[in-house]
């Protein structure tokens, strides 16, 4: 295969999860659907950036019109996940069987529950856009008239092979280096955020790659990738929680957690 083909072999795999998940999103609630979404677009942009000097990649489209849809999504994301996985764990330690705060926790998830179904028909309604369809189909035109006719031999394919791995080296070093600083949480967010183009890109070339190089640069990204995730994770439900202006002891308890599981990832 040409390194043209590749990356339309892979390019149109990452765009088909996208919308794949964002067609089904449009009438049914399940969480998964919009985290394999965000997925799928995230590879697919990281795609993009791994042949950015193919180029064919001059002619690809801009997306504009993607943007709302893809912050709503992303809010979404983050109100379901405060909701279904980091704040259920956290219930027993703040309400340790009083009633009166049972009582509030429950009402603080009650608003939350709320907030969720708003979001999730605001991100319907922008499904709806015509200015999102037409992006859509703009990607999906370019990704079928991206291959070119070219002759492939044993010396292509140990070329994209060794392109391959300086790539995937490329990332890693990148990840090396946001890793030297990583006190704030836009820096640590910066880590995950090279993690996250390590893992993919590995995904996306695996085939081409030595199999013990690969796993060891994905695992290894998947561990900082999943850490971070968790205390942003934690971070943002505190947020969230905050704006609903619940009982003012959950607000605390939570922002204790958050510092907790700062002072926790220092010491390790």
């Amino acid at each position: 295969m040409s390194q043209t083909g590749l990356a339309q072999q892979v390019l149109r795999e990452m765009f088909a999860q996208f919308t794949h998940n964002l067609n089904a999103l449009r009438s049914n609630d399940d969480p998964e659907l919009v985290h394999q979404a965000r997925v799928g677009w995230r590879r697919f942009r990281s795609a993009m950036r791994l042949f950015k000097k193919l180029p064919q990649m001059a002619n690809a489209p801009v997306w504009p019109e993607l943007a709302a849809l893809l912050s709503f999504l992303g809010e979404l994301r983050n109100l379901e996940v405060a909701l279904l996985e980091t704040l259920p764990p956290l219930a027993n330690g703040y309400c340790r069987g009083d009633e009166q705060r049972t009582q509030s926790w429950q009402e603080m998830l009650t608003s939350l529950r709320h907030m969720t179904d708003v979001q999730r028909r605001v991100v319907r309604d922008t499904l709806q856009e015509p200015g999102v369809g037409v992006s859509l189909l703009l990607i999906s035109e370019w990704l079928e008239n991206l291959t070119v006719t070219e002759d492939v031999d044993q010396k292509t394919t140990s070329l994209l092979r060794q392109w391959a791995k300086r790539r995937i080296l490329r990332l890693d070093h990148g990840l090396k280096r946001a890793q030297q600083a990583t006190d704030t949480p836009e820096q640590q967010h910066r880590v995950r955020i090279r993690a996250k183009r390590l893992r993919y890109g590995v995904q996306a070339l695996h085939n081409l790659l030595p199999a013990r190089f690969a796993n060891r640069s994905s695992d290894k990204a998947a561990i900082l990738q999943t850490a971070i995730g968790v205390r942003r994770d934690l971070f943002q439900a505190s947020v969230l929680v905050a704006t609903l202006n619940p009982d003012h002891g959950i607000v605390q308890y939570l922002l204790g957690v958050v510092v907790g599981s700062c002072m926790a990832a220092q010491l390790t």
